[in-house]
């Protein structure tokens, strides 16, 4: 990446005239909490709901967790923004970035609600295309489980290239242009 991440604040990028990605925030406790209840995103990230429902509410702290993701960000490991409704700036989803050298990691997720709207697709090209000019990322890589197909679809929409099976995961690849701003 040309340019360090932490030496811009967390940006406010625009999806389309609904929703925005922007920093996660204190208020944001009840959605984290939603999140982790729903046995779909509780399936493909790793935890079930049981485990979720027993966990202390200083885990879904909003406070807490915006503290973290900024301190994250400007230690230049992780961007994480939540996936904002205009209308009332709830949060109904994320999309992070993780770095590993001159790359990125990528994940998302949408609340169950809200699925099968291409707000995964939306999101996570607006984040990309922000990433390439702002801060020269240039390469992406998206793992998914090989039955997430709704996944794979926001991986073909975003114009990943399938590399393979590993596992019980498929690997997705995709250069970005860094055509900066």
């Amino acid at each position: 990446m040309t340019a360090t991440w932490q030496a811009i604040e967390p940006p406010t990028i625009p999806i389309n005239t609904f929703y925005v990605l922007d920093r996660w925030r204190a208020t944001d406790s009840d959605a984290l909490r939603r999140f982790d209840l729903d046995p779909q995103t509780a399936r493909f990230f790793g935890w079930t709901v049981e485990q979720a429902q027993v966990k202390p509410d200083s885990h879904y702290d909003g406070h807490e967790r915006e503290q973290a993701n900024l301190h994250a960000w400007r230690e230049g490991n992780r961007l994480s923004l939540a996936i904002r409704r205009r209308s009332d700036s709830e949060a109904v989803g994320w999309v992070e970035l993780r770095r590993d050298g001159e790359t990125a990691n990528v994940s998302y997720m949408v609340a169950a609600d809200l699925r099968g709207q291409g707000i995964a697709p939306r999101a996570l090209g607006a984040l990309l295309a922000w990433s390439a000019k702002r801060i020269g990322l240039q390469h992406v890589h998206l793992v998914c489980h090989v039955d997430n197909r709704a996944s794979q679809r926001v991986a073909e929409k975003c114009g990943f290239v399938f590399l393979g099976q590993e596992g019980d995961e498929y690997q997705f690849k995709l250069n970005l242009d860094p055509t900066p701003l």
